[in-house]
């Protein structure tokens, strides 16, 4: 390692350090905690109510027999989805659930740790108080 921070610069290689710990769910900060990145569900639904969106709760989606707790905001054509609190099981299942229900739809379709998420578009994912498209699970974003 002194031979490559010699020849690459000390900058460099933290670059290629940060670059790699980002590859293993690990940020310059320490591992990633999506707690931190996804609102948690009393101010998603603040957020949301105070920018107009509607709100409606249910414990069930479309595709699944699992009871979750599952949060839809919509404000015209755009929306978000999403379950909290799920154990890691039943998001990959909620996910392969939601893979079917938005297949192309959304900017931002996310396993992140214990919630499941899709979002119509950026302005929708920022007003919900999400900090980060980082992510421990799986996900698709749409530019």
């Amino acid at each position: 390692m002194i031979i490559v921070c010699r020849r690459l610069g000390m900058s460099v290689f933290c670059l290629f350090l940060a670059l790699c710990m980002a590859g293993c769910g690990i940020s310059a900060d320490g591992p990633l905690d999506p707690d931190k990145i996804v609102p948690a569900r009393a101010m998603l639904i603040e957020n949301l109510e105070d920018s107009g969106y509607a709100i409606t709760t249910y414990t069930s989606v479309e595709c699944s027999d699992l009871i979750i707790d599952r949060v839809v905001a919509r404000k015209g054509n755009r929306f978000i989805d999403i379950a909290y609190g799920l154990t890691a099981e039943d998001a990959e299942s909620i996910f392969d659930c939601y893979c079917t229900l938005y297949p192309d739809d959304y900017y931002i379709l996310a396993c992140n740790g214990n919630y499941v998420y899709c979002v119509s578009d950026k302005t929708t994912f920022s007003k919900a108080g999400f900090t980060s498209t980082l992510n421990i699970g799986e996900q698709y974003i749409h530019d």
